[in-house]
């Protein structure tokens, strides 16, 4: 099962959100982020990878329409997860220097 190490906290600061009346949203989408990324043929993400931390930053602004946006941050976290389906690294495959 995929997973990543993000706290209620740090996902409430990526939707600039103080309280905390979203975290059983915020938890729910995290979890179809994940599930997204696995039918992307995503098997594993590294520990403290910034570009998945990036990406679910994306897919958050755009299952939220951050500030009316929705279509921008879809397109940008689309591309992030084409990248990192194709990486090696997110496959959980050995990477050769």
């Amino acid at each position: 099962m995929l997973t990543i190490t993000v706290s209620k906290e740090e996902m409430r600061s990526m939707v600039r959100i103080s309280h905390m009346k979203l975290d059983v949203e915020l938890e729910m989408l995290k979890e179809a982020y994940l599930t997204d990324l696995s039918m992307s043929g995503v098997n594993t993400i590294p520990t403290g990878d910034m570009l998945s931390l990036a990406a679910l930053r994306l897919y958050l602004r755009w299952q939220m329409n951050y500030n009316g946006e929705a279509d921008r941050y879809r397109q940008s976290y689309e591309a992030a997860k084409i990248a990192m389906s194709l990486a090696s690294e997110y496959k959980g495959e050995e990477v050769t220097p």
